[in-house]
């Protein structure tokens, strides 16, 4: 699904969440929470880090394949997937070139300890001597793709350099859409899901679509009416929401009723809700911020930091039926031991009209404001708003919330669980280099490549084993003369399976690699030394 095909995909949204921006003000409440029991029941399966780690969302637990078997190419399929090295392409400029690649892995350190090679990185020189045999000087643009996420380019890990001749290239970012793959979707839109083997970028890559996506802009989302509900300085009084116990958790709930079929709602800030489609009725809660106790270690600056963050909903389609804050003195979605509103808990309310691209770049803000990008507090490696905020977008289109018949985990969209800086995709560096008439430019991208693995906790019999990916022809436009592989400083490392032809210990370091093989591997462990 490229970016056209997204665009298309707005202009299909549903009608009748298609309406007139209205002014609407919060009526009295008339919800009747029936069904509590069994929505906080299913509400809890999806919610908190076990729903973002059977997903593959979070940060560094990458899920991928089945690590009991292996791909047909005799390839292990690893728990945690780091994509192929990928060969360079050309976006115009690139006809009648002739292509020669060398590609180096150098295991100088590897496994040494040292942090910046998180999860086994190694360093790899991807070269090319481009030559233009005609008698005119020719202007290429450049496309190097690669497979990362954000939080990965953040930590200043997975972009490669580009060089021609030894300068630095001037280069663009951009970024396709996390996955094209139908997975476990309906309508054939993707699920998502994190690529977890080389056959699943190549049916990603192979027929085009997906690079061409990544040339084109970020979908324009303006166009469709919000009614934004924004609740800003939460509070509870110290002591409120005593639960017995000595402990304290005090909730602010937003309570409404709404017409599931015409009304849609997405969420940020909260940490609970239930749903009740057939009453008709909604709440969505999160924790009140409580001022610490006298006496207590509670840094206050985290109070003050609480009541600064915004929470929202943003309603499209139909207006809510009603719309209410209510306190609670517990943290559970259908809980009715209210506390007094102003008295013990309060927060206040703003409510207004804008257009869903406005709402969500505020959101988006938020989020890239308060995101540790290189987990150290530091936002000197973050990456650049409007390519965040893009692939924002991307995942909300993706869940096809705004289409016909959303599955029905989609109903209800928290923004923040769209995870857009965590889930992998490919990456692209563009950039323009101009090869003299009869003459040839070495260009190199060089980056520190992770290794696909296997998590300690499995039940894998390959732990300790590492492996590394390259394709020869995926994704590119490029005639390549020749393609070979060298890798450097290996003493202390062993082969555990590979189809490249490396015999280390007779001295072959340095292969060539057949054109007809698309993929190749090296799966590697640290010898054991008594």
């Amino acid at each position: 699904m490229t970016r056209e095909m997204l665009y298309d995909a707005i202009t299909e949204v549903r009608d009748e969440l298609i309406v007139e921006a209205i002014e609407t003000t919060p009526a009295k409440s008339k919800l009747r929470w029936l069904k509590f029991g069994s929505i906080a029941a299913s509400f809890a399966v999806v919610v908190g880090l076990g729903a973002g780690v059977l997903s593959g969302k979070i940060p560094w637990l990458r899920i991928g394949g089945n690590t009991a078997g292996g791909g047909a190419d005799g390839s292990m399929v690893f728990d945690s997937y780091a994509g192929p090295v990928f060969p360079l392409t050309t976006v115009e400029g690139g006809d009648g070139l002739t292509v020669e690649r060398a590609i180096t892995y150098d295991f100088e350190g590897w496994m040494a300890g040292d942090f910046n090679r998180r999860y086994y990185g190694l360093p790899v020189t991807d070269s090319y001597t481009l030559t233009n045999p005609t008698g005119e000087d020719k202007t290429v643009t450049l496309l190097y793709p690669f497979a990362a996420d954000l939080f990965e380019l953040g930590l200043g890990k997975r972009r490669p350099t580009l060089t021609a001749d030894g300068m630095e290239l001037q280069t663009a970012l951009l970024a396709g859409q996390y996955s094209d793959l139908t997975v476990g979707r309906p309508g054939g839109l993707p699920s998502l899901h994190s690529p977890d083997s080389w056959e699943e970028y190549r049916e990603l890559l192979s027929d085009g679509r997906y690079q061409a996506g990544a040339l084109e802009e970020w979908p324009d989302l303006s166009g469709v009416p919000v009614t934004v509900y924004e609740i800003t300085n939460p509070w509870a009084e110290p002591g409120v929401g005593n639960k017995g116990d000595g402990s304290y958790n005090p909730n602010i709930h937003a309570e409404m009723e709404l017409n599931y079929d015409k009304t849609t709602v997405l969420s940020y800030g909260f940490n609970s809700y239930c749903r009740d489609p057939d009453g008709g009725t909604a709440r969505l809660g999160f924790n009140a911020p409580q001022p610490p106790a006298e006496g207590s270690s509670k840094d206050p600056s985290i109070y003050e930091r609480e009541r600064a963050e915004r929470r929202y909903l943003l309603v499209i389609g139909e207006p809510l039926d009603s719309f209410r804050l209510v306190g609670v003195s517990t943290g559970a979605p259908e809980s009715t031991d209210y506390l007094e509103w102003g008295v013990d808990i309060g927060a206040d309310l703003r409510q207004y009209e804008t257009d869903l691209d406005s709402v969500l770049r505020t959101v988006a803000e938020q989020g890239y404001g308060t995101t540790d990008w290189n987990h150290y507090g530091s936002m000197a490696d973050a990456p650049d708003f409007e390519l965040y905020f893009g692939m924002m977008k991307d995942c909300l289109l993706d869940t096809g919330i705004l289409l016909d018949d959303p599955e029905a985990r989609y109903d209800f969209i928290w923004l923040e669980d769209l995870y857009p800086e965590v889930i992998q995709r490919v990456f692209y560096l563009k950039a323009e280099v101009t090869i003299p008439a009869g003459a040839s430019v070495t260009v190199e991208a060089r980056m520190m490549k992770e290794a696909s693995f296997d998590y300690d906790c499995s039940s894998s019999k390959n732990k300790g084993v590492y492996g590394y990916d390259l394709v020869t022809k995926l994704g590119t436009n490029l005639e390549f003369t020749a393609q070979t592989v060298k890798a450097v400083n290996t003493d202390g490392v062993e082969i555990v399976r590979q189809n490249f032809g490396f015999d280390w210990e007779n001295g072959v370091d340095t292969v060539t690699l057949d054109p007809a093989v698309e993929h190749y591997y090296l799966e590697v462990r640290r010898i054991k030394t008594k």
